[in-house]
């Protein structure tokens, strides 16, 4: 299908409440016709459930933390990042554009799939787009982004994004593309600084529903609608912000010297402490060990220390590595549980209480594991957990926060009233409309990557996390 392609529009930080609101208010008509010619669905994103990182399933039909981006901020025990960053990684902030490097070379992007026919507009996850169809390259694109975010303005935000969806739009009609993919950050921003369903976040709605409508009026108008497919995502929700339990400093209060952005000079720092969202953090330990160690080993060291930290209301979930693919999680009053992986099959085994309230399972498949859990307090969680945790970078110890708590409070922009990442449903869960009925029906975000390959008749890799929904694969 040569002449077919697809365009992605991520609504960054949208979740199923306020699509479905504006949908109901009539506030947002492309968006509501685009749903009744398809289809409107929840699906789960994946953890950390953080901007950048959400885009990598979408992006590569891979988990993040096994394809080597355990989150937004993460430390390297194998020393490979630079000492004078104290081998931390942050993409908040000049080191972005790393995260193509932290990939893992064995995957492969639509864009590379695809070719030199790809357009991107704050697509995080750059490889195979050309550069001079990354629209928000230049001097003068950065120099709002870096304004934008140390005011922590949302509003300069939505101007910038505002005159690149222009260019979005009018790049999609000029090149006959195959593939493109834009993001808005805009509702994010004002999610974080006034709350999910503040006057900012409904704007930047507004915007996504524009370019929508656009898109699609400018492809029936010259012929293509018929062979375009046009989706519209989020990556993760939002939940209100009642309290900062800072990680990092009530880590130090403890006594011990924490390592944590944006201060990681090389020191003799006892933990690094690596928080996404804000509402999820990996801890690290042993920190001049290069390789791993189980938690079995590290906890007689450790369970203490790190007690202060963990025994508080805004910590929900815990999770540690037991060695191989086994992950022990427990949560504050509902006792612990091991998730086990192996070829492809999940277990789920109580051992003094149920932290992710779901019955025990053996060995089912990733589509069976997600529907065990689709309808708890945590979907997907044994699969993200079991994709996670025991990944080379993630962190010693992988904590989400309870509902209404984040876990960083001192050098933010702005005091978040809005929070992300973590394992709950208000961030896991996610809309997803698109153009067209699905055959499948779409579980997950990673599910986006093969139904893209399917649209444009692009052969599927080996080995992908995702299933496609516009036709039946035996591969699945």
């Amino acid at each position: 299908m040569t002449d077919a392609s697809v365009i992605i529009v991520v609504a960054d930080g949208l979740g199923p409440a306020a699509l479905d609101d504006a949908l109901a208010r009539g506030d947002v008509p492309a968006l509501a016709s685009l749903r009744d010619a398809g289809g409107r669905f929840d699906v789960t994103t994946v953890f950390p459930s953080v901007t950048g990182v959400g885009y990598i399933p979408m992006l590569t039909g891979r988990f993040p933390g096994a394809v080597g981006v355990p989150g937004l901020r993460w430390y390297d025990r194998s020393r490979g990042l630079p000492w004078w960053l104290g081998h931390a990684r942050s993409y908040v902030g000049p080191q972005l554009r790393r995260i193509d490097d932290d990939l893992a070379g064995s995957v492969r992007t639509i864009p590379e799939l695809v070719g030199e026919r790809s357009l991107g507009m704050q697509a995080v996850i750059t490889r195979g787009i050309p550069r001079h169809r990354q629209l928000e390259r230049g001097a003068r694109i950065a120099a709002h982004v870096v304004h934008a975010h140390l005011a922590g303005d949302p509003d300069a935000w939505a101007g910038m994004e505002q005159r690149l969806a222009e260019r979005f739009v009018d790049r999609v009609r000029r090149d006959r593309l195959r593939f493109g993919f834009a993001a808005f950050l805009a509702g994010d921003k004002a999610a974080h600084a006034n709350g999910p369903d503040s006057p900012g976040a409904r704007r930047s709605l507004h915007l996504v529903d524009q370019v929508v409508g656009r898109l699609r009026e400018d492809a029936e108008r010259d012929g293509r609608w018929p062979a375009m497919h046009l989706w519209v995502v989020s990556d993760h929700g939002h939940s209100r912000v009642a309290g900062h339990h800072d990680l990092a400093d009530v880590l130090r209060d403890a006594g011990l010297k924490v390592r944590s952005h944006p201060w990681t000079l090389p020191d003799r720092s006892d933990v690094a402490v690596m928080v996404s969202g804000n509402s999820m953090a990996h801890v690290y330990l042993e920190l001049a060990s290069p390789a791993r160690l189980p938690w079995p080993v590290l906890k007689p060291r450790w369970e203490a220390r790190l007690q202060p930290a963990l025994d508080h209301d805004a910590i929900d979930l815990v999770a540690v590595w037991r060695g191989t693919s086994e992950v022990e999680v427990w949560r504050r009053g509902h006792g612990s549980a091991v998730i086990a992986s192996r070829d492809g099959a999940y277990s789920y085994r109580p051992l003094d209480g149920d932290p992710l309230g779901v019955d025990a399972f053996e060995g089912v498949g990733a589509l069976e594991a997600h529907e065990r859990t689709r309808d708890s307090s945590y979907p997907d969680a044994v699969v993200q957990l079991a994709a996670l945790v025991p990944s080379d970078r993630a962190g010693d110890v992988t904590i989400s926060a309870a509902p209404g708590w984040d876990l960083r409070r001192r050098y933010e922009p702005v005091e978040h009233a809005s929070s992300h990442g973590g394992l709950h449903r208000a961030h896991m869960e996610v809309p997803l409309i698109v153009g067209c009925r699905p055959v499948v029906t779409p579980r997950r975000t990673v599910d986006l990557f093969p139904s893209v390959l399917q649209a444009l008749g692009i052969r599927r890799p080996d080995r992908l996390d995702g299933t496609g929904f516009l036709q039946v694969d035996a591969s699945d």
